[in-house]
């Protein structure tokens, strides 16, 4: 009887956990198309909360504040897991070779959420802190992820060591934000289906990274 009453209580805690994890998508698609509409200033809590149907409280109680719902968006949309998992490479592939990789991979996951940068960069060009703060983060774990690869290629002696890899790691973000700001910009704000990562550009993303790579093979 014990066993079969604490079944029933876990299998309760699960639908009401599914149920909650339902609200917070729901939430976070309701508050990425305000985001998209009105920008992080107009769009308020109330608004949201009307869009799905809840009470301020609600949404509250999943989101204590906008940066919150920026950072969860960012989470749910698979930055985190990409740049923990950069992180975390193995790095058995050639250098130039990972990072032709790193670079494709990180091109796949903004083609597949311009939608969400155009938001976050237009804000942060317009001041707001929230936005600001969750871009600062996002690139803070780029840079993190690429350090960490730079270094245990350097120890290794698969580069130069006259490099600063902190330099090398900063200017690698820089390179690849600054193609993949410019592409987002010449795409504008097209509704049909992103050509982001059109063959044109995936070329000239790999150029780019065999270049950097050589560049790291060779004395500073």
């Amino acid at each position: 009887m014990a066993t079969r009453a604490v079944s029933r209580d876990g299998s309760a805690r699960a639908r009401v956990s599914r149920g909650g994890d339902r609200t917070r998508r729901r939430i976070l698609t309701a508050a990425l198309r305000l985001f998209s509409r009105n920008g992080f200033h107009g769009a308020s809590i109330r608004a949201l909360a009307r869009s799905v149907g809840l009470t301020e409280a609600a949404i509250y109680y999943h989101f204590p504040s906008k940066r919150a719902i920026v950072d969860a968006l960012y989470e749910e949309r698979g930055f985190v897991a990409a740049l923990d998992e950069l992180e975390h490479l193995p790095g058995q592939l050639p250098l130039d070779q990972q990072l032709v990789a790193n670079a494709i991979a990180s091109a796949h996951l903004w083609d597949d959420n311009a939608d969400l940068l155009r938001v976050v960069i237009t804000e942060v060009l317009r001041g707001d802190r929230s936005a600001q703060t969750a871009h600062e983060r996002l690139m803070d774990w780029w840079r993190r992820g690429m350090l960490d690869l730079l270094a245990r290629r350097q120890a290794r002696g698969e580069m130069s060591g006259s490099f600063e890899v902190a330099e090398a790691a900063n200017s690698w973000v820089h390179l690849m934000f600054g193609a993949f700001i410019e592409r987002l910009m010449a795409e504008g704000r097209s509704r049909r289906r992103s050509t982001f990562l059109s063959p044109e550009f995936r070329h000239h993303i790999e150029t780019i990274a065999v270049r950097f790579a050589h560049s790291l093979n060779s004395p500073a």
